[in-house]
């Protein structure tokens, strides 16, 4: 009887750790499907855990094809928003509005729409258009 028992605890204790380690330290597969197609999902996971607080990090860039490329950060309390904005504002753009997931920046008589999408509880990705420079969240 006690065999059985601490066999059962023994399973128990093995399933709680596996699943507490999984819970801290989740494997990419457990992300939802990206917006784009390359890189694949280890690969912006691993440039996005590695990142600081409320850094943007260019995860894909504008080709011929595509007129937006993507940023990632970690989801701090709006932080982020906060850095995209004065990132922006130190290249001229000023911030005009902001409706639902729509950040809206007005410069001379161009206007831009930059769209927030939580991947996860984890990470924000923002949908940038190409009229803003890249170079900007290097």
């Amino acid at each position: 009887m006690r065999k059985i028992l601490f066999g059962i605890l023994g399973c128990f204790c093995f399933i709680l750790i596996i699943g507490v380690w999984s819970y801290f330290n989740r494997p990419s597969f457990l992300y939802p499907a990206l917006p784009f197609s390359h890189p694949d999902k280890s690969s912006v996971v691993a440039k996005l855990k590695q990142a600081d607080d409320e850094m943007l990090i260019p995860l894909t860039t504008a080709d011929s094809d595509t007129r937006y490329y993507w940023l990632g950060a970690k989801s701090a309390q709006s932080g982020e928003a906060k850095s995209l904005k004065s990132l922006l504002q130190t290249r001229g753009w000023t911030f005009a509005e902001q409706e639902g997931a729509g950040y809206f920046f007005e410069k001379e008589q161009q206007r831009i729409v930059i769209t927030a999408q939580m991947w996860s509880s984890d990470f924000v990705l923002y949908k940038v258009p190409a009229e803003v420079p890249a170079d900007l969240f290097q």
